[in-house]
């Protein structure tokens, strides 16, 4: 059986800018280790995969896969999701699941908003920061699934020079550096080498970490976030009682959309 193969730029509303995502509507699912063949030869930051759930015409499954293995949470992947079903199926309230939780987006013509759960610092497990992170002189650092540092100011994070071998033994998902930027902006980088992304153009699920962080911190009730990469790409931030919400915009890349083999 085949399906159609889409490509994306998520973050932005211009194809030159953004995070590059690719993303198959399937009817069910083959082997994983023919997603990750795909996901490898699509060549993006991260392939996903969905395919539609029983109960309901607007929620879905989702998978989501780098070019080396399959990973836990991807916010642009499943943005590039709901902006594929937006394209095919209309504009709606689309529901994701996966093993790792359910993500809700709003996917209307003008922007994608997605709903992001919160994480917290882990303040029962102790952080051990390796002499080169130290080195940073890092004003804070936390963990959650990520470890975060906190640097003095943006020139900072824009400066940090990331030893990507160190960082791959890290026991957290990925290092999150970032500072703040006056009067409600923060700004961030983010580095997983140990998934296969060495550095992420920007990055949804950093969002859960750092979001509650600096809304506690400044006390404001939206944020706009900017990702220091090479590549320009936007969004804001909303805080809900329990849930954050991730505001932005993705685009088509229809010169690029083939068709793959799902199911043998």
């Amino acid at each position: 059986m085949e399906a159609k193969l889409y490509f994306f730029k998520v973050f932005t509303e211009q194809a030159k800018s953004g995070n590059p995502a690719a993303c198959a509507l399937l009817s069910q699912w083959p082997d994983t280790a023919l997603l990750q063949q795909i996901a490898f030869e699509a060549d993006q930051v991260v392939t996903a995969f969905v395919v539609p759930a029983a109960d309901s015409p607007y929620q879905y499954h989702i998978r989501w896969f780098s070019r080396a293995q399959e990973i836990n949470l991807c916010g642009h992947g499943t943005l590039a999701a709901a902006a594929l079903l937006r394209q095919l199926k209309g504009e709606g309230s689309y529901s994701f699941l996966s093993q790792y939780g359910e993500l809700t987006i709003q996917a209307q013509a003008q922007s994608l908003q997605m709903s992001l759960p919160q994480w917290h610092s882990d303040v029962e497990t102790a952080v051990e920061l390796p002499a080169a992170l130290l080195a940073c002189q890092p004003v804070d650092y936390f963990q959650t699934r990520d470890l975060v540092l906190v640097l003095a100011d943006e020139q900072a994070v824009t400066q940090f020079q990331p030893d990507v071998e160190l960082i791959r033994l890290l026991p957290q998902h990925a290092l999150i550096v970032t500072a703040f930027s006056a009067p409600a902006t923060y700004v961030l980088r983010y580095f997983a080498p140990a998934i296969g992304i060495d550095e992420d153009i920007a990055t949804g699920s950093a969002q859960c970490s750092l979001a509650p962080y600096w809304f506690e911190k400044s006390g404001l009730a939206e944020l706009h976030v900017r990702q220091c990469s090479a590549i320009p790409a936007s969004f804001s931030m909303l805080i809900d009682p329990d849930l954050l919400q991730l505001k932005t915009q993705a685009v088509n890349l229809p010169h690029l959309t083939r068709l793959i083999a799902t199911i043998a």
